[in-house]
């Protein structure tokens, strides 16, 4: 059953599914007023179909102007010049020549079509003609403009968060399995790290897409926060990877109080972060207790370190420890702003 649906969703996406409402309703609307161009409007109806309501009225806009300079040189080429390939395409290049002139580049493919529609003439009732079609269009283009703003598109911002979760999710399940393995780093291959890794970025890729989508839509500010949990969840799958590439190298970190301290640390990062993440992807209160004891087992693991490091026969293995010590605190440098941006309700902290 999967596979056919797998097949089948790329057919119902949203904007698709717009277009198609506006090819219809473009067709039914012009048919019933009796209009021989009924064609014309549904291609512009194509035209000003967008991913966005910001977009569909800043393209509607653009579109009306760039529906009228078209027409108007269209009409006076017809009425000065014969109508023939050249001249057809002398008035494709004019248009977009003014429009682009005119900064008015989301209308330049509509444009194109007035041209080659409105020059594409009978014989006698040129201008009467010319007003017909581009009538026509004027009525495809808001068929679409409004199909855009009756036809919302999906929760950009509220999917971003979903997805956000899930990639968090992700990352859980590879620190989970890091600490696991911190005696014995090979019950953690590279291998399985590195596909653990690949999907908490898949998810976060969908997020990333989706912000991107959210802020087309003039939501940008709502998405900032968003970005911002993005980029630290990204550094904490980096420096999973990191971590576990250290503890390979010192052959595991061995049963001990640095052990322990480095898995309390690590445990209290985690919940720094999963509190951080509920502030952000579902408005909970912070709770600020989580950053004074990520700090305070942060520090004291650091003094672990810090003692082995002055031992002269323990200061290889306090060295190595202390890169790990350096990837945490970089971990959880990286929430403090968030941490504070999500106490103050998505905004930036002064």
């Amino acid at each position: 059953m999967d596979l056919p649906l797998r097949v089948l969703q790329p057919f119902f996406g949203a904007r698709i599914l717009k277009t198609g409402v506006a090819v219809f309703l473009s067709l039914a609307l012009l048919h019933w007023f009796g209009s021989a161009y009924a064609t014309f409007g549904a291609v512009a109806a194509v035209l000003a179909v967008q991913p966005s309501i910001t977009q569909a009225k800043n393209a509607f806009l653009q579109q009306l102007v760039g529906n009228a300079v078209a027409g108007a040189v269209a009409t006076l080429l017809g009425l000065w010049l014969p109508v023939n390939p050249l001249t057809m395409a002398l008035g494709a290049v004019l248009a977009l020549g003014i429009l682009v002139r005119m900064r008015l580049t989301e209308a330049a493919g509509l444009a194109v079509v007035v041209v080659l529609f409105v020059l594409d003439r009978p014989q006698h009732d040129f201008l009467l003609y010319t007003l017909a079609r581009m009538a026509t269009i004027v009525v495809g283009m808001t068929v679409g403009f409004l199909v855009n703003r009756l036809i919302h598109p999906p929760d950009a911002l509220g999917r971003a968060r979903a997805e956000l979760a899930e990639g968090n999710r992700e990352l859980d399940a590879s620190i989970d399995r890091l600490l696991l393995s911190l005696s014995h780093p090979q019950d953690y291959p590279a291998a399985q790290l590195s596909q653990d890794a690949d999907e908490a970025r898949r998810r976060l890729s969908a997020a990333r897409t989706l912000l991107d989508f959210a802020e087309a839509e003039g939501r940008a500010e709502d998405a900032e926060t968003l970005r911002e949990a993005h980029a630290v969840l990204e550094g904490f799958v980096a420096a999973v990877a990191v971590i576990h590439r250290i503890a390979a190298d010192m052959g595991g970190v061995g049963y001990g109080p640095e052990r322990e301290a480095l898995a309390a640390a690590m445990r209290a990062l985690q919940a720094y972060k999963g509190a951080v993440l509920d502030g952000v992807l579902r408005g909970a209160a912070v709770d600020r207790e989580a950053a004074r004891k990520c700090e305070a087992a942060l520090a004291a693991f650091d003094g672990l370190v810090s003692a082995l490091i002055d031992r002269r026969d323990r200061r290889e293995y306090g060295l190595q420890l202390h890169l790990i010590l350096s990837e945490m605190r970089h971990m959880g440098w990286r929430l403090h702003p968030l941490g504070r941006r999500a106490e103050t309700g998505g905004r930036q902290a002064p």
